[in-house]
This record gives C-alpha cells, sequence and structure tokens, in this order.
C-alpha cells in the first residue's frame, strides 16, 4: 500500500475488518489526513493498525497510541507497526474504545467507527473524542451509514465540523 509517497506493508487475517485489502473508507480518510506536528495521536478501532501506522510513519514527531477491542486485531497490529518501522513510536492497547487511554488528552484522534458494532458504539466514538481532545486538538473520522444523522449531531458536540463527501463516504473533521 503506497499513500503520500510512502509505501506500507501489512500483515493481516481475513476474520479481520478488511482483512483481505484495505478498505475503501480508510483509503479515502488517509488521502484527506491532517497531522499534527507534534504530540500524541490515537487511531480508536485500530484494527491491524493502517490509519495509526500511517500516521505514525508520516510524522516521525508524533507518538501514536492504537486502541482495539479484539485481541488478534492489537497482536497483528505490533506486528505492522515493526514492519513498518515504528514500533519504537506506537503503543498499541487491548481494550473498548477510550477506556485504554481514559486518562489521557491527545492532539488528534483518528477512526473509522465498527458500524457493524452498532448505533451507540459509533456515537460514543464520534462524540466521546471531545473527552480526549487536547483544546488545540481534533479528530477525524470516515462514515459510511448514518453520516448525515452523525454529522448534524456533530455540530451540536464540536466548535468546528468540516465535512467532506468522497465516493460513498464522508470525512467528518471536528475540533473541540
Amino acid at each position: 500500500f503506497t499513500i503520500h509517497g510512502h509505501s506500507f506493508e501489512f500483515v493481516t487475517y481475513t476474520s479481520l475488518f478488511s482483512g483481505r485489502e484495505i478498505d475503501a473508507g480508510t483509503r479515502i480518510l488517509l488521502e484527506h489526513l491532517k497531522i499534527p506536528e507534534k504530540g500524541v495521536a490515537l487511531d480508536v478501532g485500530c484494527g491491524y493498525g493502517v490509519i495509526g501506522i500511517v500516521v505514525a510513519k508520516l510524522n516521525p514527531s508524533l507518538k501514536v497510541y492504537m486502541v482495539d477491542v479484539n485481541p488478534l486485531a492489537v497482536k497483528v497490529a505490533r506486528e505492522n507497526a515493526k514492519l513498518n518501522g515504528v514500533e519504537d513510536r506506537v503503543v498499541v492497547q487491548e481494550g473498548d474504545r477510550y477506556e485504554p487511554v481514559k486518562n489521557m488528552v491527545f492532539q488528534a484522534i483518528y477512526s473509522n467507527p465498527p458500524f457493524s458494532a452498532g448505533k451507540r458504539i459509533v456515537e460514543d466514538i464520534v462524540f466521546g473524542a471531545r473527552e480526549y481532545l487536547d483544546a488545540k486538538g481534533f479528530a477525524q473520522f470516515v462514515l459510511a451509514r448514518g453520516r448525515d444523522y452523525l454529522v448534524e449531531r456533530a455540530r451540536e458536540y464540536y466548535r468546528h465540523v468540516e465535512v467532506i463527501n468522497k465516493k460513498g463516504y464522508t470525512i467528518l473533521y471536528v475540533e473541540p
């Protein structure tokens, strides 16, 4: 996988989301990726680690935390961090949504929320990000289903909201 002039290699399992190839939503998010100059970033529901690893590789000044509830995803994300040479700046933790990082604040939060997990989980990821963002931070989400509802609700939760619609997906950019 090549993006922004960098090549990446990922090991995965077909039992993980998008296990055969990087899904279209994640690719679109990566094409429109905003990355802070320094600090700490978070990939929520990281799967096998694509978003967090790309962020870490594109900005060596960042420390990137990645969390996923699936133990196999966590194991594979750790392997992929090593495979892509960013294991020294990537921390992969097993846990549900923001639980593993509950006392932390981030300059950036990214997610391709698992719509298969249900509306409440997706809402918790999108709207819960505000609690974990630095005052000058931001979050980016890629949304497929329920995007109109989530965008409208985001306007109630965040002071700044930007939306990019592309190929059936919405990239939601928010600032607290």
